[in-house]
Parts: structure tokens; C-alpha cells; sequence
């Protein structure tokens, strides 16, 4: 994998001293097109997804230009675009879609998709597939031109299995529900059985001065891990009696592994009392008219897992923190700018304790925003210390 950092500057000096030399100079030249790839492969999705952009110098302004489709989209049909996979360190091509025992190419379907408005046109030509990948190996994307056949792009980078849980003693319970009329929803108590008690399986965050510990343990390749510990709930209205499910999510910093370990343990922790100020603030950005009441489900984990070359696209790409105006650029495309790299997901589910649940009703933070308590699955009258 090639991986390049550039430091591009233009001094208002240089810039005149070339301007002076003749009035007639064409400072803005007739640009070069070049390829900007943004694709993060990831194994454990049912699609995905590249987006490829033209870049080059025209005489538009730069924020015109970011708003005019055509200036960068490429055409339909104007590019091919696929993926081969490779052994670690082979040059041979493998097998690339899992249940296919002859695919060694996959030639990526274009569609045009819809994003969020700002600096760029909202309307992006994206190429997808929804072939399975394997867990191993590298994937070589390559870029053509339908027309003549010309490669005029290539990145290849080393694929991400997912992160096991099964190790990680503080999340490695999933339980699903038998009796989705109980409350909560998600499961029932478990109250028997050899090692199975509702304090060792079930989330209680209760103890407001605690300090809970999320586990990990980290994969082959993987570089960054982000964590994110997602409540769920629903809404009961008044003018409906089918509930509305939605999640808060509490999102972690990342963590940084040791890509020559496997195996190695990691964690995040955070003051329980942190989850109530955050259910609080992110909930009450919301308006939610008719609301009767709120019911606590469930909690679920997610770790995400990234290769190097994401830790490196990202950490170019922080805000800076110095006065520098040189700004390092990241790319570890051939031929074009931006980024191909991979990632994956991992997620287990935990009921919450009874005692959680009550907390979650009262703590003076979470109380106003009407969460039923466990034992009569109403909000409280009042709340608690």
C-alpha cells in the first residue's frame, strides 16, 4: 500500500512575481482532471459503496463549482469500475465474493444518490455492489475509462474482520426476547441456571459515582477502534397507541491499537452519571408532540475497527490545533486523490436491570422526560436523589 502525504503552500509573493512577468500570463491553465475516491469497505455490510468525483482547476469559483453536479460528476457509463482481491503481499488474483466459487472481479454498479446539502452539490454519482466479501486478504479497487479502457486510478488496501465479543466480559450477552409484551421489550429476567444471575447479565448503571468499563479485544490489521454504547427506547403518544423506537447514542473517543498485536485488551469507561446528562441532552434536541410516555428497551454495543490507512486519512484530516499553515493532505489513491480503506462493525444487545430502569424514571437529569419506572410501567411522580 502507498500512502502520500503532501504539503501544498502558495505565497501572495510568488504568486505576483509571476503575474509580473507578462500581462498576458494565463496563471489558471487549462486544468488536468483527476480522480477523487472516497471508499471504505466494510465486511460486515450488506452494500458497498465508492463515490468517485472529478477534481481539476477550471475558471469557476471553487464554492460555484462544488454546487454545479456536472463539474463533479463524471457521466453515466463514463467510468467501470471493480474490485480484485488478493493474498497479503500476492499478485495473484483470488476469489472475491463469498458463495461464488469462480468471481474473480467485481464490477461495481453506478447509481445516483441524494446526500446531505453544503459545499457540494447534493446530487452524487456513488458505484456499489452488493456482492459478500471475504474477511481476509486485500481488495484492489480499480478505476477505467468505459470508452477507451484506460486505468486511470487504483488503490489497494488490507480488509478488517470484525471485533469478537465473545471475550469481552463486560458486553457478551445477547439475549433475545422470547416475550416482546413484557417490559421491557427487548427480553425477560433470566432468574436460573448454572453461572446466570440478573447482576452479572444485565446493564446497571444505577450507582450514579461508578465508573462502568466497556471491553474489547483488538483485531489482526486494525489500527483505530471507535466505540459507541446506543440506548434504546420508544415513545407512547397520546394520539396513537403503536410506540415509535428510537436510540441516543453515547459516543467514546477512539482508541488506538497496536496493528502488530492481536488479541490485545482495550476499553472505555465514563461516570454513570454521564449517561443520564447525555440521554437528557440529546433527547430534549427532539420535539415530540402528543408524548404520554417513554419506555426503556435496551442497551447495545458497537465497536468499529479500522485499518491504518483510516487512522491516517483521519488524523490528516483533525482540525488543527496549531497556527501552521501548511496543512498536510492524506491520499493513498494512484493516480487521484482521497482515500480507500476498510473498516468493520460489531454489536451486541443488553436488557437492563430493574433497578437501572427505576433510575432512568427518576434521576432529576432523565425525570422530566417521562421514562416509566419497572415495577408499574408509568413515569414517576417525582424524582430522586
Amino acid at each position: 500500500m502507498k500512502k502520500t502525504i503532501l504539503y501544498i503552500s502558495l505565497t501572495i509573493s510568488s504568486f505576483l512575481a509571476l503575474v509580473s512577468c507578462k500581462n498576458e500570463l494565463e496563471v489558471l491553465a487549462p486544468g488536468k482532471e483527476m480522480v477523487s475516491v472516497y471508499g471504505i469497505l466494510d465486511v460486515t455490510q450488506p452494500v458497498q459503496n465508492i463515490r468517485i468525483n472529478k477534481v481539476y482547476l477550471n475558471d469557476k469559483d471553487a464554492l460555484v463549482s462544488a454546487q454545479d453536479a456536472n463539474d463533479i460528476n463524471y457521466g453515466p457509463g463514463e467510468l467501470t469500475v471493480s474490485l480484485q482481491r488478493f493474498y497479503t503481499g500476492g499478485t495473484s488474483q483470488q476469489l472475491t465474493t463469498m458463495g461464488n466459487p469462480s468471481k474473480k472481479e467485481i464490477v461495481l454498479t453506478e447509481t445516483v444518490v441524494a446526500t446531505q446539502g453544503g459545499t457540494f452539490n447534493s446530487t452524487q454519482r456513488i458505484w456499489q455492489t452488493t456482492d459478500k466479501l471475504y474477511h481476509d486478504g486485500e481488495y484492489k479497487l480499480i478505476i477505467k475509462k468505459t470508452a477507451t479502457g484506460e486505468e486511470i486510478a487504483s488503490a489497494q488496501n488490507l480488509i478488517i474482520d470484525s471485533v469478537s465479543t465473545s471475550a469481552a466480559n463486560a458486553m457478551p450477552f445477547v439475549y433475545f426476547p422470547t416475550n416482546i409484551a413484557v417490559y421491557p421489550n427487548h427480553g425477560q429476567y433470566i432468574t436460573s441456571g448454572s453461572g446466570i444471575t440478573p447482576s452479572s447479565k444485565y446493564i446497571d448503571y444505577s450507582i450514579l459515582i461508578a465508573s462502568p468499563v466497556i471491553k474489547f479485544i483488538s483485531i489482526k490489521n486494525a489500527k483505530v477502534y471507535d466505540v459507541v454504547m446506543r440506548f434504546h427506547y420508544s415513545d407512547s403518544l397520546t394520539t396513537t397507541s403503536i410506540p415509535a423506537f428510537h436510540y441516543v447514542d453515547f459516543n467514546f473517543n477512539s482508541v488506538n491499537g497496536n496493528i502488530t498485536k492481536i488479541g490485545e485488551a482495550l476499553n472505555v469507561s465514563f461516570l454513570a452519571n454521564e449517561f443520564y446528562t447525555n440521554l437528557e441532552r440529546e433527547i430534549n434536541k427532539q420535539t415530540v408532540p402528543n408524548l404520554k410516555n417513554r419506555k426503556a428497551l435496551y442497551m447495545e454495543y458497537i465497536i468499529y475497527a479500522g485499518a491504518e490507512s483510516l487512522y491516517d486519512f483521519l488524523q490528516v484530516n483533525a482540525p488543527s490545533t496549531t497556527i501552521a499553515q501548511d496543512k498536510p493532505y492524506y491520499t493513498n489513491i494512484k493516480g487521484g486523490v482521497g482515500v480507500f480503506s476498510s473498516r468493520s462493525s460489531s454489536a451486541v444487545t443488553k436488557d437492563l436491570i430493574s433497578g437501572f430502569i427505576d433510575k432512568i424514571a427518576c434521576n432529576p437529569n432523565t425525570f422530566p422526560l417521562l421514562f416509566c419506572d419497572f415495577t408499574t410501567g408509568k413515569p414517576r411522580a417525582t424524582s430522586c436523589p
